[in-house]
Formats: structure tokens, C-alpha cells, sequence
């Protein structure tokens, strides 16, 4: 029996062995021998069996799991899952905003994370992620989120995983996820069923093909077996009905009935007795959504023809048969929206009901006169509404409108004005689903994002860190809306982007295919400068068919030193590589600056397929169909040829190395990276799976490849794609490690540091194929700001403290708190640039829409400062004062802290500010008080023009006095303003020029 146990075992050895190495050879007796021995393995394990030794039997199970192993490709061994987040979502959330409690801040659902805002500054202070970055992630997107009835402080959050999660929000910890078992796309709660929610989740039909919703009552207490495990069950999940294409739900005020829509029915249950069943209500058009009112058991719902009704159907003596028919019940019309009703909302009182659709107009419905208002062109169709109310009446209350594009709208009540917005990044999701390019580029210093709007001919520009988006350029103007029944126009597309290092050039391309007009590919070159003045791009030049009727297929900006001329570089597929400069050309009173052709050549008449600059600015790099060129920019020579046999043809390359030494070459299935100095290949590397993209980082000796995006079967049901990089270093061939994601990417670029050279932050921004931006990397990017801390929520009052009368009146005061002493925690990516010994004070002189956050820069630039301290302040000089009726004066900048607005001043305050200046030392003595004489000016005198033009009564815009400058003292003392009286002297002083004299009275003087 031993016997029969070793030959087992090593029969399944030698297969491993044979099936890692695989000689051809040597194979076919190899199976042979395993069938033979296994055969043997399962006769001796019936023996085994039969004899009762568990103990043998045990190791002849090991031998079909280590034979299962083996079956695993060679190629997923050492590749390890990366981190990776979710920056903007192409489906906006249907979810309405959701305020806290006492309206200091507000959830918004962002794909698989919730995002909380500062109501009063609109920035981002928080992120409570749902996944573990590292699972499959895209089917965990959070559908519906509310506040906790039984707890103001805890958040609970549905998404398309099944999955019901309840947050503490203050210190941003996930407490609780209960698995329900389908998706969920509705969720609600009252404060008198505590820790029991209402949940509407889709459930398969029994084909597979169609789904069904369902309503249930789902407890939020798990059971015991399950409370330490990552995925907990509930205690109580009850079935209440089917629901066919539900649209809204809650409870009405009284905590009795619960309230679903969907499709042309209404259904109300009884919460005390959910199992009675649903009574349906019958209504004659399809449902698009539901309000309740706060106070009172009625509610309003939308349909898609554009009308309002208001249901009274909840009563008492209310009936609940699961066989009954539909009933009916009174109603209310109101009707005034051309297009289907997409949002409902009561205000907190009750009187009046807001509605919104398609048509772009908030509409106020005063609810016992039934007049109405109308807030129109709100910019985007309106698809949310929640109603901003601090209840403490020192903010106005407001109206929070989630709109089509992404964006939060916020109106005031009183005015009905728009009083600011919360931009987010939009996504199209046609211009994603077309098999054309998608234009990314980031900008290095800042690390912002300039990549196509929710228009193909616009553009936008994106802040991770901070989570806002910048500004929104349209690039080629077009008209976005045709005739109806007709077919669209095809609008032009923004295919390429370039921004120079400085920030202040932005570079575009913009191409429409007119052939179905006759017309043919139309393509324009178009340079924007950036206004410092207004804050926005203007269009600088413009460059019809920059390379005639082909297109352009690469756009560079060189890397401009102090004594160089920046330079742009274009390649298109005419076979021509053109270079184009800054011109100056002298006007009447200004120079106006534009771009023109520098030169124009090309290689052996081969297509060039990209143009890179070295980092330097130097070198211009091109890519050739199978070769690279490198050419000498001040006199356009080439200079050396890079070319490889097993690199053809070329379709990506970049620089890399410390300081751009090598070049690494890239074809579909192999690379080759070459260094510049020797002019020779370094080494060359092929790859079984494509190459998809080639990524550098500056100032790095490490660069990085994607692979393919490949099938992964998750089970025999889901299937999901994943995406691995390769990375590599200039000295070695071989992967330095490999990381995956689980998605298939559709465009991807380099997430560059802000300090060159600093590999262990290196990461990658792309655009997966469902339209989703992430960020992949272990660099929270998210998270740099110190108010996203996610622990500053625990400041109950959420705003500074209160300035007192004194301060009021008089401005804060210049001592130092005791609190503003106390260290502040500052964020890794501040700590880093902190400590860098020099501060590059130049990414200072860029755009402000380019430079990076403040918190990010505090640290590091006041490091900087106090190490170059030291020096004694310069002598203070003396400068003679104008006093005059209109002379300019500096005005103390307002304290850093929000107003709060209709404070209420105690009568405390007022007694201490009676008392404080009732004080005898704070009256000034009458004595000490000098009248200023001044004595009235002849005609014939003739005044300087000092600070403007005369008067008409011979005066200047002041009076000629000399005031000494105070003299300042270690103490902080100085000396009291002296002001002499022009009577007094016999000269004027030597500060004014004196009065021209003409010939003849000069003469009389002399007589």
C-alpha cells in the first residue's frame, strides 16, 4: 500500500514537471505512464475505502487538486491585483442629493463611492468607497443612499451588488454590509421602525432575459453566525410584491403606509403589516416619479405626458386583498411641462411643490391657489430635486437641482436666482462607444486633466485632488440640436491635445467628416493663450488643413528652456512632419504675438506615426513606419536612424531614463529600447499578448507596458475583463512586476508625479470601455487636500466659530489664538514636497486653472521661505503722505471667516462695549488736537497737480502737508502722526516741486 502511495504522488510530480517544461519529445510516454498510475491510484483507493484508512486516503486526494494547478496559464503567475479608484461615472446617479441633518453637508452617489460635500464651500471634504479597489468593482455602483432614521450620524447605502452598507460618515468607516441577493434601485426608512428599511431590488425572471423588481423589508440586524464575516446576513428579509418598473418609493409622515410607483400603478402597503399585500391604485399614464409631503398622507407623482397629480388614497379604511382589482382614488391635476416629469419635490412647510423635466425649467407650484413660478434655463435638464434648509435661519433656504450633465444647481428661494453650481466631469457616452480616439492629456505641474466634454467639440478640464471641474472650452462651435425627424449633423470632434509645459498654450485638433455633404475631411489646427486678465482660453490661431486633406495624427508642445523658443510639433498622414514657432509682429501700440510654419520636411516619403521631444527640447524624436528618425530642431537635420528587425511596423514610443537617454519602441506584440548614446539597441522584448499601450515617466529609469485586455470567467455565469502591466527597467528584460485591473481599458496615459523622479507614486488614468474614468495606482489622489480628511467631519459645527461684536466691528485681531498654534495634520503628499530641500517657485508662474491646490504648496512654500530666512528687513523709508478729499487708500482685507449672516447680538455683548468705552483711558484729550490751518489759495497762484487735476476753485485734490513717517520700535510702538500746519511754513517743502516761473516774472524779480 506505501508503494501504491508513493508512485501516486510522483506520478503527479513528473506531470507537473512535464507540463511546465513540455518537451515534445518525451510527452506522449509520459500520459501514457499517468493513465497507467492512475488507474492503480484508483484501485488503491477502493481498497483503502473498504479497509477504513482514512489516513492513505487523504494523500490520494492531494493528487487531482495538484493536477488542477497545473492547468493554470504560466503567464498569470507573479501578477498581483492593483489599487485603483473611480473618478467619473458617463451614468449620472438618479439618486437626489441628501443633506445631513443640520444641512452642513451633502451625499452625492459617484459610481461605486459616495462623495460628501461642504454645502458652503461646494468642495469635496470626504469619499467612502464601497470596494476593496481589487475585486471586480463594476457591479458595486451605488443606486440609493439615506441618512439613518434612527441615527443622524450614519449613512446607509444600496448598490447594484445586492449589497446594503451602513456607514458611519463622520469617520468615514463602512459598520455594516448585509447582502440582500439581487440588486438593489430603491431604498427607504422612517424613524419609528428602527433598524428596518424598505428595499426594491430587481430579481431575473426564471428565463434569464427579463427582470422584475421586487419590494422587500429587510432588518439591518445580523445574525450571529455572520457578524464577523466580511458580507453579513439579516436577521428578517420579508417579500412584500412584484413590482413592475418601480420609479420611486417611501413612507409617508406618519410612519403607516409605504408608498411605491411604477409603471402605471400605484402600490400602498401598510408598514405595521407589510405581509397583508399591496392594494394598486390605477392611473392612466406611465409613471416617471414620486414626492411625498412632509406633513400630511398624500403625495405627487409625475407622468411622462408632463402631468401632476396629487393622490389622496390613504386612508383608514383602507382594504388589502392580493387578489383585488386596481382600485382608483381622488386626484388633483396640475399641468404645465410639454415633456415627461423627471423630478418632485415638497418643500419642508408644505405649501408649495417644485417640478422639473426636460425642458430645462424649475417650476414652483403654489399647491392652495395652484399659481406657479418659473426658474428657466438652468442649463441641463433636471433630474433631481432636494431642498437645501439649515433650519437655523441664518442661511437662506435653497432649492438643490441634479441636472442632466452631472451638475448641482442651487437657487435661492427668496430671488429665485442661480446662486452657484457644483461642476462635475462629463462623460458622453456615444463619443466613448465610437471607434475613434479619446484625447487625454495631463498637465505635470498641476496634474490637471484636459480631455473631451460631454460635447464631442468641447473640451474640459479636471481636477482629481480636489474632485471639480475647472472650466469647459468649446473648441469648434456647432449647432447641437437639428430638426426634428431630420438626420444629425455630424459634429466635429476634438481628436488631439497639447499643452506646453509652461500652461499658458493649449493645442487642439478638431476634424469633421463632411463627405456625405461632399465635402470631405475638414481639419483645423486651432492655439489657445491663456487670458490671466478674464481667466479663459482665447483662440490665438487658427490653421485650416494643417496638413492638407489628410488628418493629423500627433500634436507635441517642445519643453521650452529659458533660452529656447517653444516650438510645436505636428505629424499628419501626408508623410510630412512641420514645425511651427511664435512670431512677433510690431502694431501701432502693442505686439501681437501668433504662430506660424517654421519648416516642413520628412523621411523617404514613410507615413510618420508620432512626434515626441526629448526632455531637453533638443531632439525631436518621430516615429517612422519602421524606424525612428532624430532630428537637430535649430536645423532640422537628421542625425541618427533607430531601427530593429523585430520592431516593424511602429506605433508607440517614448523617452525615458533619468534624463531621457533611451527611447523605448513598441509594435503590437514586441519593444525595443535603444540608447541614445551608443546608437544600438540596449535589449528587445516580445510579448505572447498584444502590446495595447507604451507609458514613460520623467525623470524615471522605469517604464511600463499594457497588455491586451483578456476574458477572465469568474463562474460559469459572469465573465469580466482584466488589464496587466508589464513593468520593466533600462537595465533588464525582464517585468520588474506586474499588476492587474479588472477592466478592459479603451484609452490610457501616464499619472506623471509632480517631482520628477519619484517611482514608488507611479500610476495610470484611463477610460475603461464602459466610459468610467479611474485612476489606477497606490497614490490616493483623492486625498490631498487637508479637507478631505475624512475625520474632519467630526467638527459638529462644520464652519468656523462665530466672529463676537468686537470683531464685527472693529476686524479680528492680530494676536495669535492659542488654537492656531496647534499643529495641523497635513497630508503625505504635502509632507513630501515639504521636504524637498528647493521648491521650484516657477509653477507659480503658470495659469491659475494649472496650479495645483493650495494645501498642496502651503507647506513646501513656507519650508522654503524660513530656510532662506535670516536676512535683516530693509531700513523702512520715509515717504511723504498726501491727505486730500480723493486720494487712494488701503483698505485692511476682511477676515478670512464666513459672515454668518443675521446673527443675533445679546445683550451681554452690548454692556461690554459700554463699559469698554466708557473708560476714561480710552478718551482722547482735547488739548493734544491741532486744527489744521490752512489758508485760502490766491487766484493767481498756481497749484502742482499732485494727485489729480485743479478744481475750479483753484484747489488740487489735497492740501500740501508734511507727515512724519513713524519710527518703529523693538516693542511694536511708534510714535503719534505729527501733522504741521502749512501757515507755519516759510518754504514749501523739499518732497513738492516748486511751481515753474515763467520769463517775465522773472525778471520783475530781478528788478
Amino acid at each position: 500500500m506505501a508503494f501504491v502511495k508513493r508512485a501516486s504522488v510522483w506520478s503527479a510530480l513528473e506531470l507537473v514537471f512535464y507540463q511546465t517544461f513540455d518537451p515534445p519529445k518525451v510527452l506522449p510516454n509520459m500520459r501514457a505512464t499517468k493513465e497507467t498510475k492512475n488507474i492503480d491510484s484508483r484501485n488503491a483507493e477502493k481498497r483503502v475505502v473498504r479497509k477504513g484508512k482514512e489516513r492513505e486516503r487523504t494523500t490520494a486526494e492531494n493528487v487531482p487538486a495538484l493536477s488542477r494547478a497545473t492547468v493554470a496559464p504560466t503567464s498569470k503567475e507573479g501578477i498581483q491585483p492593483w489599487n485603483w479608484c473611480s473618478l467619473a461615472d458617463p451614468r449620472v446617479s438618479k439618486q437626489a442629493v441628501v443633506f445631513t441633518k443640520d444641512a452642513k453637508y451633502f451625499f452625492v452617489p459617484a459610481s461605486s463611492s459616495v462623495k460628501i460635500y461642504s454645502s458652503v464651500t461646494g468642495k469635496v471634504v470626504s469619499t467612502l468607497r464601497s470596494h476593496s479597489h481589487t475585486s471586480g468593482g463594476s457591479s458595486d455602483r451605488i443606486t440609493c443612499l439615506m441618512i439613518n432614521p434612527s441615527n443622524s450620524f450614519q449613512l446607509i447605502t444600496g448598490s447594484e451588488d445586492g449589497i446594503l452598507r451602513l456607514w458611519d460618515f463622520i469617520d468615514a468607516v463602512l459598520l455594516r454590509s448585509i447582502d440582500v441577493g439581487h440588486p438593489i434601485s430603491h431604498l427607504c426608512g422612517h424613524k419609528e421602525m428602527e433598524d428596518q428599511v424598505f428595499v426594491i431590488s430587481r430579481k431575473p425572471s426564471k428565463s434569464g432575459n427579463e427582470e422584475g423588481s421586487v419590494a422587500m423589508r429587510v432588518s439591518l440586524r445580523v445574525t450571529t453566525a455572520s457578524i464577523r464575516e466580511p458580507i453579513q446576513k439579516s436577521t428578517e428579509i420579508s417579500i412584500l410584491g412584484k413590482i413592475r418598473s418601480p420609479v420611486g418609493m417611501g413612507i409617508s409622515p406618519s410612519g403607516k403606509w409605504l408608498i411605491i410607483a411604477g409603471g402605471t400603478k400605484i402600490y400602498v402597503a401598510q408598514t405595521s403589516g407589510p405581509k397583508s399585500g399591496l392594494t394598486k391604485f390605477a392611473c392612466s399614464d406611465t409613471l416617471t416619479c414620486l414626492a411625498l409631503h412632509p406633513t400630511e398622507d398624500w403625495f405627487a407623482t409625475g407622468d411622462d405626458l408632463g402631468q401632476i397629480r396629487l393622490w389622496y388614497c390613504l386612508r383608514d379604511d383602507l382594504t388589502f386583498e392580493k387578489a383585488s382589482r386596481d382600485k382608483s382614488a381622488p386626484t388633483t391635476t396640475f399641468h404645465w411641462h410639454a415633456h415627461a416629469v423627471q423630478a418632485l419635490e415638497f418643500t419642508p412647510n408644505g405649501a408649495y411643490l417644485l417640478s422639473g423635466g426636460e425642458e430645462s425649467v424649475l417650476v414652483i407650484w403654489q399647491l392652495h391657489s395652484g399659481k406657479k413660478e418659473f426658474v428657466p434655463r438652468v442649463g441641463a435638464p433636471i433630474q433631481t430635486i432636494s431642498i437645501y434648509d439649515a433650519g437655523d435661519g441664518g442661511h437662506e433656504q435653497e432649492y438643490a437641482l441634479g441636472l442632466n450633465d452631472g451638475t448641482i444647481a442651487f437657487i435661492r428661494s427668496g430671488t429665485l436666482k442661480l446662486s452657484r453650481t457644483i461642476a462635475r466631469v462629463k462623460l458622453e457616452p456615444p463619443y466613448f462607444t465610437s471607434n475613434s480616439p479619446i484625447p487625454i492629456f495631463m498637465h505635470p505641474r498641476s496634474r490637471n486633466l484636459f480631455l473631451p466634454s460631454s460635447h464631442p467639440s468641447s473640451l474640459q478640464v479636471y481636477s482629481p485632488s480636489s474632485s471639480s471641474l475647472l472650466l469647459e472650452l468649446e473648441v469648434s462651435p456647432s449647432n447641437r440640436v437639428s430638426r426634428p425627424y431630420a438626420k444629425p449633423l455630424e459634429p466635429c470632434r476634438v481628436s488631439l491635445i497639447a499643452v506646453s509645459e509652461c500652461g499658458r498654450w493649449l493645442g487642439t485638433i478638431d476634424s469633421r467628416d463632411g463627405s456625405a455633404e461632399g465635402f470631405g475631411l475638414e481639419t483645423c489646427l486651432r492655439i489657445w493663450h491663456w487670458d490671466e486678465t478674464d481667466q479663459l482660453w482665447s483662440l490665438n490661431t487658427r490653421v485650416d488643413q494643417p496638413h492638407g486633406s489628410h488628418p493629423v495624427n500627433s500634436l507635441a508642445f517642445s519643453p521650452a528652456a529659458p533660452d529656447q523658443d517653444l516650438m510645436l510639433a505636428s505629424t499628419g498622414d501626408d508623410n510630412h512632419i512641420k514645425t511651427w514657432c511664435l512670431r512677433t509682429t510690431p502694431r501701432k501700440d502693442e505686439h501681437i504675438v501668433n504662430w506660424v510654419l517654421r519648416s516642413t520636411f520628412s523621411y523617404r516619403n514613410q507615413r510618420p506615426t508620432q512626434a515626441l521631444w526629448s526632455p531637453d527640447g533638443t531632439v525631436l524624436a518621430v516615429a517612422q513606419t519602421s524606424c525612428v528618425t532624430l532630428w537637430t530642431v535649430k536645423t532640422n537635420t537628421m542625425f541618427a536612424t533607430l531601427t530593429s528587425g523585430e520592431i516593424n511596423p511602429i506605433n508607440r514610443m517614448a523617452f525615458t531614463g533619468r534624463n531621457g537617454r533611451y527611447v523605448c519602441v513598441a509594435t503590437h506584440s514586441a519593444f525595443a529600447l535603444f540608447d541614445l548614446l551608443r546608437i544600438e539597441v540596449a535589449y528587445t522584448f516580445k510579448s505572447r499578448q498584444g502590446i495595447r499601450g507604451l507609458f514613460a515617466w520623467t525623470g524615471s529609469d522605469t517604464f511600463a507596458i499594457s497588455r491586451e485586455p483578456w476574458k477572465v470567467y469568474a463562474s460559469e455565469q459572469s465573465v469580466r475583463s482584466e488589464t496587466i502591466f508589464s513593468f520593466f527597467s533600462i537595465s533588464s528584460a525582464t517585468p520588474t512586476s506586474q499588476r492587474n485591473i479588472p477592466h478592459a481599458l479603451r484609452e490610457c496615459i501616464a499619472w506623471q508625479p509632480q517631482q520628477p523622479g519619484l517611482d514608488g507614486k507611479l500610476g495610470f488614468v484611463a477610460v475603461t470601455l464602459e466610459g468610467s474614468l479611474i485612476h489606477i495606482g497606490d497614490e490616493d489622489i483623492q486625498n490631498h487636500e487637508a479637507s478631505e480628511d475624512p475625520r474632519s467631519l467630526g467638527d459638529t459645527t462644520g464652519t468656523p466659530a462665530q466672529p463676537t461684536l468686537f470683531q464685527d466691528i472693529f476686524g479680528k485681531s492680530a494676536i495669535l489664538e492659542s488654537s492656531s498654534l496647534a499643529p495641523q495634520t497635513t497630508s503625505k503628499t504635502s509632507s513630501d514636497l515639504g521636504s524637498q530641500p528647493g521648491l521650484d517657485l516657477g509653477i507659480l508662474d503658470g495659469p491659475s486653472h494649472l496650479l495645483p491646490p493650495a494645501s498642496v504648496l502651503f507647506e513646501s512654500l513656507i519650508t522654503s521661505m524660513l530656510q532662506r530666512g535670516g536676512k535683516p528687513e530693509p531700513p523702512v523709508a520715509e515717504i511723504p503722505t498726501v491727505v486730500g478729499n480723493q486720494m487712494d487708500v488701503d483698505v485692511s482685507e476682511p477676515p478670512n471667516h464666513p459672515r454668518a449672516m443675521g446673527r443675533k447680538v445679546t445683550d451681554k455683548e452690548v454692556d461690554e462695549l459700554v463699559d469698554l468705552f466708557g473708560d476714561p483711558s480710552f478718551r482722547v484729550p482735547q488739548q493734544n488736537v491741532q486744527k489744521l490751518n490752512v489758508p485760502a489759495p490766491q487766484k493767481s497762484q498756481k497749484h502742482p497737480e499732485l494727485n489729480g487735476k485743479p478744481q475750479a476753485n483753484g484747489l488740487t485734490n489735497g492740501h500740501h502737508t508734511i507727515v512724519e513717517a513713524p519710527t518703529f520700535k523693538p516693542n511694536g510702538i511708534h510714535k503719534r502722526t505729527k501733522t504741521v500746519d502749512n501757515s507755519e511754513l516759510s518754504s514749501p517743502p523739499s518732497q513738492i516741486p516748486m511751481p515753474t516761473i515763467g520769463k517775465k516774472r522773472k525778471k520783475a524779480l530781478m528788478a
